[in-house]
């Protein structure tokens, strides 16, 4: 192999690494983005959750809990 050869295939390599990195960091912030959607994702269900519950102890209480105080 000459030495034009191995300098090509170096080059080669080379361009391909950086191209690796830049994949490799776009998918990495392809990530972070997804996990922090993810994140509020999360807190919305649980405030939902949270109102869901709610809604279903009001609806179980009885007719007389909601009845106008005696002086009306």
């Amino acid at each position: 192999m000459s030495q034009q050869d191995t300098e090509n295939r170096v080059t080669e390599l080379e361009t391909k690494i950086a191209h690796m990195e830049t994949v490799v960091n776009d998918l990495s912030d392809m990530i972070k983005s997804q996990w922090d959607r993810i994140d509020v994702l999360e807190r919305r269900n649980k405030l939902m959750s949270e109102d869901v519950k709610r809604m279903g102890d009001y609806m179980r209480t009885s007719p007389e809990d909601d009845a106008p105080p005696p002086h009306y």
